[in-house]
């Protein structure tokens, strides 16, 4: 029958459920953690990086407003616009290092009509004012006045060859008095220098920045001209009056990490998924399998199959194993109590029986005994008085039988006492020679002989005597049967080995069963008998065989100690006392 609901199955269930909700609801959180997260993060460093970019382009034109006031107020400046010869060396020097800076294309001198009129080229200089003056002009450039300086520009090239990209910064010339007076000086600065200060530092991809100029014009970080203005174009603060810096964030680049964050976090949450799925199923067939043959076990014992067993490890590894190996134990201990019951049942009936037969087959058998032995004393014909001791050997041997199932089914404990090896081992000698003798079997026996078991004397004789002429009629002419004792701990073993033709598993396991035998002429009751004395006596029998090879019966009986020859003395010495009481009795 099988179960409606999987156990395995609705555990998965449960545990899916709950992983891709625990999934769903931190992916959930992730999500608004990490939205609130960006906003902040991204903002305040979106505001830091613009302020950056503004102070550093504030800076740069500072810079340069203070270098050319330097020039401007020096008192030997103005003499390039009048006579340049009478500049003097040191000034010139001045002016030269000045206009070698990297971030200038050089220095203008202009006269009060502001026409150019002197240039100073520095190491970048390349093309007009420096080579020629043609086409040069500051008309239509956009001026913006920061403090006494005017920054006019900037100039961008239409893409004819026709120089650089460059803004102005000029301011009047003064004299030794700091006054104004005709002219004016310029710093003719590379637009690029300017640009290149809006850097993104760790927010490339993020933030792109964009200097606007006074015209309208909208510039990159290289200085190019962007003549389409980017989407979602954000107004940024000024740098200088009409100069400012705008710029563009994409969202979509700082949340790109968390992202893929959180697709990583989809896809392992799928690999978890697929691993317990597919975990759950071979569990699942695993148990299945494992519960499967546990009901199998049932499902055999309910049949009657008594001898069915589980296969289980030695060592336990989970439930399964725990509930296997219970299963087992309980397999053997109901097989062995239904053993126990059913030996009691044929003990009983054959108590009964034996009874009966006792009764009804004895004294008939004596009467009948004695009369052939009265006919076998007046026959005189020798033909007749040998039928007639036939019949007297087979009354003794139908009495016999009797006797061995009134023995069989009323087995009686004798009196244990201290009785050594060496005169069971002589006594069961003596019994067994004229048999053995008549098979040509050599019966044998060695150990120390000197030890001493714990037991009734004639019982263990009888059981020896039982199992040494089995040994013998199961060996051919020539055979070997050997007999061996050896003491382990407070017990002693007798081993009666033979190397007779053995016996198969099948017959093995019923041997000792009462009327089961392989031979016809015996009755099936000598083993049992014999199992029956041993255990009487708190001993053990075992027997092992092996088909062709031979067979090895170990009598295992308590060894003499002090303990039990102690409470043998002292049951010596009330016996007395109970046959006085039972005298005493018996007279009145």
């Amino acid at each position: 029958m099988k179960p409606r609901f999987s156990l395995v199955g609705r555990y998965t269930f449960l545990s899916l459920t709950l992983m891709v909700g625990s999934v769903a609801l931190l992916s959930a959180l992730y999500a608004a953690v990490s939205d609130l997260l960006t906003e902040r993060l991204a903002g305040e460093r979106l505001e830091a990086q613009v302020a950056g970019n503004v102070n550093r382009l504030a800076n740069f034109i500072e810079n340069r407003i203070y270098q050319l006031e330097t020039l401007s107020t020096h008192p030997s400046t103005p003499l390039y616009l009048s006579y340049n010869d009478a500049v003097p060396e040191g000034v010139k020097e001045l002016v030269r290092v000045e206009a070698d800076s990297p971030d200038l294309y050089g220095v203008l001198f202009f006269d009060g009509n502001g026409e150019l009129t002197d240039v100073i080229p520095g190491q970048a200089a390349s093309g007009s004012p420096y080579w020629n003056r043609k086409n040069w002009s500051l008309k239509g450039l956009p001026t913006v006045t920061f403090g006494s300086s005017k920054i006019i520009g900037p100039y961008l090239p239409d893409g004819d060859g026709d120089g650089p990209a460059w803004l102005l910064i000029r301011q009047p010339l003064r004299n030794s008095a700091n006054q104004a007076i005709e002219g004016s000086i310029g710093l003719h600065v590379r637009l690029a220098s300017l640009t290149e200060l809006m850097r993104t530092e760790n927010l490339a991809g993020v933030l792109k920045s964009f200097l606007r100029t006074p015209a309208g014009d909208l510039l990159d970080a290289t200085g190019n001209l962007q003549t389409t203005a980017p989407e979602a174009l954000r107004t940024g603060p000024e740098v200088l009056p009409g100069w400012r810096i705008d710029y563009v964030v994409s969202a979509s680049e700082i949340l790109s990490p968390l992202r893929d964050a959180q697709l990583g976090l989809y896809a392992l949450a799928s690999v978890m998924v697929l691993g317990t799925v597919a975990l759950f199923w071979a569990l699942a067939r695993s148990l299945r399998r494992r519960v499967a043959r546990l009901t199998e076990g049932a499902e055999a014992f309910a049949s009657g199959d008594l001898k069915f067993r589980l296969q289980a490890p030695k060592n336990d590894k989970d439930e399964i194993d725990v509930l296997a190996h219970a299963f087992n134990a309980m397999a053997d201990r109901l097989q062995e109590m239904i053993q126990r019951t059913v030996q009691a049942e044929k003990l009983a009936v054959l108590g009964e029986f034996a009874t009966g037969v006792a009764h009804e087959v004895r004294n008939p058998l004596a009467t009948i005994k004695l009369t052939v032995q009265a006919l076998e004393k007046g026959e005189t014909d020798d033909q007749r008085r040998d039928l007639l001791t036939s019949v007297e050997d087979e009354i003794d041997r139908l009495n016999r039988v009797v006797g061995n199932l009134l023995d069989y089914a009323r087995p009686v404990a004798g009196a244990p006492q201290q009785v050594d090896i060496r005169r069971i081992f002589r006594h069961t000698s003596v019994l067994t020679t004229g048999l053995a003798e008549t098979h040509e079997v050599t019966v044998s026996a060695s150990g120390d002989a000197r030890q001493s078991i714990y037991a009734s004397p004639d019982q263990v004789i009888q059981c020896l005597v039982n199992l040494v002429a089995n040994a013998i009629q199961a060996c051919e002419p020539g055979g070997v049967v050997q007999l061996r004792a050896f003491r382990r701990g407070d017990r002693i073993t007798i081993d009666i080995n033979d190397n007779g033709c053995g016996m198969h598993e099948s017959v093995l396991q019923r041997v000792t069963e009462p009327f089961f035998t392989t031979r016809q002429e015996g009755t099936g009751l000598g083993l049992s008998i014999t199992r029956q004395l041993i255990e009487l006596n708190e001993g053990d029998l075992l027997i092992q065989s092996t088909e062709g090879e031979g067979t090895t019966v170990s009598v295992t009986l308590p060894a003499a100690n002090s303990d039990n020859l102690l409470l043998q003395q002292k049951t010596q010495k009330q016996r007395p006392t109970d046959n006085q009481h039972a005298l005493t009795d018996s007279d009145r």
